[in-house]
Formats: structure tokens, C-alpha cells, sequence
């Protein structure tokens, strides 16, 4: 059997694919619809996707005024510069086109990716990426994921061409997007030993060197400058999150590559990985230390299985600050296009489908109809960020009355609505309890105040109690306010940790 998934495999490379003119009139109309799709939902949206949307969002805003910005260990450095000059000249909207570029990007990787594997729709694997749902929702959300996967998938592709060089240079900055690339970087640097390619491994360190050198220089860092990498570090080991269940992850694989089209992922993963990989000391069989066709296609699927297996390790065990989000598997995006498009092929083939393409249309349609009816786009406001709006305004009329308060808050959105940079105020963190100047206010929400990736940045309400000079004050509860197309949360009255909380420094 591994034989002959091996023969089928290598003889799809020699079966010709469809005309140039078609294909080109194919990724013309998906790149089409997609960014149509993403420019209008981007432009609407008035809320994030997520809390580190807006986080990433201010945190490039702010860039070019705050320099420390540039090399934040949270934001990362790489997403920080992609974002920083259309987050400074033209605001969000600006920013949401860079990331629809990029989501397109994430789907010409995958096409190059299946030509050069031999499938014989390679536009199925474009299609099939721009068409899993999370990615559509991610090419108008400030994260960090699909630039990661344009990067990877980038290197991955350098290296499946045999231009290793080009791949180590794009691994190598991996690690400045998402936290993945640490692991990444292992992985090339373990293929780059089994074909012999050393002196490209010099390449690998050298975006991370650079990273810690320019942190120590920009934040006046007093210990050794090799530090200040591991001493930056924001994620706890334990995570803040608690624990889940070990299968979360395969639980949330249809969100990711969308219903319709799981079956052929589920495909394309057996026919990928159906077949024993080369000996590691002869990666090719030949002994001259290259990589075969039929290994790329082993790794196409193995990638995607491995970044799975570890977030579902690290949320079943709790570590890592991982919180289950299906949006982690996001960072192989171009891997799933593919794997989806090789199975979709073959179903196609068995099934005598006449238009895989159309059918494959018809499949990632399926959300758009479901948002018909259940909308989740153009993204609104949840009732925390409703909820953060009405505080930035209760604050600013504060400010106005009494002027002479700095802010303490965990919430992204207060910042947001006031339009600062959250790095000027102080950290939601125990030492500011005792170190916050007087007149000091301090806002402690039901959500992000005593919940943190890092342990040291959460406060709870018996800390603030307990601190000395701290003491509330009355404010307007924004759960009660006038809140447009919001519903009321349910809370608990005699719960004060779901309710908000301001409290002054009266030292």
C-alpha cells in the first residue's frame, strides 16, 4: 500500500494540468469575490475580531512614538513593522487591506505549493485556502497569524524549489511573528543537517540576535544583553487559561477548513502521509543529501499534524497560555489549502466530478449562507467592548471635570476609544497597585483584569482592596447604559467580579 500511494503520488506530477487561461480566469475570480467579500466586511466591522487584534492594532498605531513598540515580545516585532505605517498614516481600515493582501498571499503560496507538488487542479488548493472560513475572518483582523502563515508557507516553498538559501533567510524571522517559529526554526535547522546545507544554517539565529540586541538597546536594559529576550517574555508556563480537553483541536478542524470540505482535508492527509519518508541519512536515496518530491508531500501533511498535536498537548496540560482557539491552527494555512485540495482531487476523480472547481465553490459557500441567518460579519460590538466604550467616555468627562488622572485599565478597548497608547499608563499589574501616582483611576473589568497569558499582568479584586490608598468611587455601570444592538449579560448581583469596578489613588 505505501508503494503505491508513493506511484500515485509521484505520477499526479506528470498528469498535465488545465490551461494557462483557465486557470488564470479561475484565481482571477476567487482573488476577486475574496477581497471584494474582505474589503466590505473590514470597512463595516466596527468591532475586532479579537482583544489582540486591537492590541496589535494600537501597538503599531503607536510605533513610530513609542519605539519599544517595534520589538515587543506580545505584538511581535515582524507583525508590528507589516502594520505600523498604515496603522500610522491611515488607521484601521489601511491595516485591514495589508491583511487582506496577505490572506491573498496565503493562497498564491498554496497554489505555487500544488503546482510544484503535481496536482493536477492546483487552483483548488488557492480556492480551498482563501475559502476556509477563519482565514476569510483573519484577512480583516490585525493577528498574527496569517502573516506567520505567508512566511512559512513562503520558506516552505523555497525550500520544496531546492533554494535553500531563500527558505533559511524566511524560517529564520519566523520566530519574530508567532511563537511557532522557535520550533520551526528546529525543524529547518534539522532539514538543513540532512542535506547537508551548513553554511545556510548560519542564517538561522541571526533574526532572533538581532531582536534581543535591538530590545536591550531601545529599553536601556541593565542586565547582559542576552537577556532581555528570555526576561521579556510575557506567556506563563502554566497558562492563565486552565485546562481542555485533548481533542479540542480535531473537534475544531471544520471552523478551520470549513465543513464541506473537512472529508477532503481528512483525504488529502492519508494519501500525504500514507507512505514511509526517506531514510535521514539518505534523504533522496541518491547520497547526495537532497530532498525527493515525494517528502515535500510528506511534509505537507506531517506540518500541519505536528502544529496540532502540540497546541492540543499544551491545552490539555494547560501550558503555554494557550486558551484552545481554533485560530492557532491558522499558522500552516497554506498546508490545509493544500492537503484540502489534494483530497478534493481525488474525490473528484473517483466521483467523475465534470467541475471539481464549481463544486468546490459551492462547498465554502456554505458560511456565507450561514451568516445569512446567524450573522457573525461585518463584526459588531460585544457587550465588553460596548461596555468599554461607555467607560472611555464616563473617563473622559472625568478628565475633562477633574483633570490631572493617568489611567490604569486592562481592557484594549478603553485605550481604543480613547485613542492612547496603552504603553504611557501604567501595567495591570501588583506593582502598580503600590507605585501609581495619586489621582491615579484605575478601571477593573469582568474580563481581562484577573485573565492574562502572563500570571504577573492580572490584578484581582481582593488585591485592589487590600492595596494601600486605593478606594472606589461611584461611576455609571455600563452594563445599564443605552447600548445600541447589544443585549444585556446576565450577571450576578451579588458577584462583584462580574460586574465593573473604578477605584482612585488617594495617597
Amino acid at each position: 500500500m505505501a508503494a503505491m500511494a508513493v506511484e500515485e503520488s509521484v505520477s499526479a506530477a506528470t498528469i498535465p494540468s488545465r490551461g494557462l487561461r483557465s486557470r488564470a480566469a479561475a484565481i482571477a475570480a476567487a482573488i476577486t469575490i475574496f477581497a471584494a467579500l474582505s474589503l466590505y466586511c473590514g470597512i463595516r466591522s466596527e468591532g475586532f475580531i479579537s482583544a489582540d487584534a486591537c492590541t496589535h492594532f494600537m501597538a503599531a498605531k503607536y510605533a513610530f512614538s513609542h519605539p519599544l513598540n517595534f520589538v515587543d515580545v506580545w505584538n511581535r516585532p515582524l507583525v508590528t513593522m507589516l502594520y505600523a505605517v498604515p496603522a500610522h498614516l491611515q488607521g484601521r481600515t489601511a491595516v485591514r487591506i495589508v491583511c487582506m493582501l496577505v490572506a491573498i498571499g496565503c493562497g498564491i503560496v498554496a497554489f505555487r505549493i500544488a503546482v510544484g507538488q503535481g496536482l493536477r487542479f492546483p487552483v483548488l488548493a488557492l480556492i480551498l485556502t482563501l475559502g476556509q472560513p477563519l482565514v476569510f475572518l483573519h484577512s480583516f483582523g490585525e493577528m498574527t497569524e496569517l502573516p506567520f502563515a505567508l512566511l512559512f508557507g513562503g520558506a516552505f516553498l523555497a525550500w520544496q524549489n531546492k533554494r535553500y538559501w531563500f527558505a533559511a533567510i524566511l524560517v529564520a524571522w519566523t520566530p519574530l511573528a508567532r511563537p511557532e517559529g522557535f520550533g520551526f526554526l528546529l525543524i529547518a535547522g534539522i532539514g538543513l543537517v540532512l542535506c547537508r546545507k551548513w553554511r545556510q544554517l548560519l542564517v538561522l539565529p541571526l533574526p532572533i540576535l538581532l531582536w534581543d540586541l535591538a530590545g536591550w538597546i531601545i529599553s536601556h536594559h541593565s542586565h547582559p544583553w542576552w537577556r532581555w529576550l528570555p526576561d521579556s517574555w510575557p506567556y506563563s508556563g502554566g497558562s492563565a487559561y486552565g485546562r481542555g480537553y485533548l481533542l479540542t483541536f480535531v473537534a475544531l478542524l471544520p471552523a478551520v477548513v470549513s465543513p464541506l470540505v473537512l472529508p477532503a482535508t481528512l483525504v488529502g492527509i492519508w494519501r500525504s502521509l500514507s507512505f514511509k519518508p526517506p531514510a535521514a541519512d539518505d534523504v533522496d536515496g541518491t547520497g547526495k543529501g537532497d530532498h525527493p518530491l515525494r517528502f515535500c508531500i510528506f511534509l505537507t501533511a506531517a506540518i500541519p499534524m505536528l502544529v496540532l498535536g502540540v497546541h492540543s498537548l499544551f491545552y490539555w496540560l494547560g501550558k503555554m497560555a494557550s486558551d484552545g482557539e481554533a485560530r492557532y491552527l491558522l499558522a500552516v494555512a497554506p498546508f490545509w489549502g493544500v492537503l484540502s485540495a489534494r483530497g478534493w482531487e481525488q474525490i473528484s476523480l473517483r466521483m467523475k466530478w465534470r467541475h471539481p472547481l464549481r463544486w468546490a465553490a459551492a462547498a465554502i459557500a456554505l458560511p456565507i449562507l450561514v451568516n445569512l441567518f446567524h450573522p457573525i460579519v461585518p463584526v459588531r460590538l460585544s457587550h465588553d467592548w460596548a461596555s468599554a466604550r461607555e467607560m472611555a467616555r464616563w473617563y473622559q468627562n472625568f478628565s475633562i471635570s477633574s483633570p490631572g488622572h493617568p489611567i490604569i485599565a486592562a481592557h484594549p478597548g478603553i485605550f481604543y476609544f480613547l485613542q492612547l497608547n496603552s504603553h504611557d499608563s501604567p501595567d495591570m499589574a501588583a506593582n502598580s497597585l503600590h507605585h501609581a501616582a495619586p489621582g491615579t483611576i484605575l478601571i477593573w473589568d469582568p474580563i481581562f483584569s484577573d485573565t492574562n497569558a502572563s500570571a504577573d499582568e492580572m490584578l484581582g479584586l481582593d488585591e485592589i482592596l487590600h492595596a494601600p490608598g486605593w478606594k472606589e468611587i461611584s461611576a455609571p455601570d455600563p452594563y445599564e447604559a443605552n447600548l445600541d444592538s447589544v443585549r444585556k449579560v446576565i450577571r450576578d448581583p451579588n458577584d462583584p467580579r462580574s460586574h465593573w469596578h473604578v477605584f482612585v489613588q488617594s495617597k
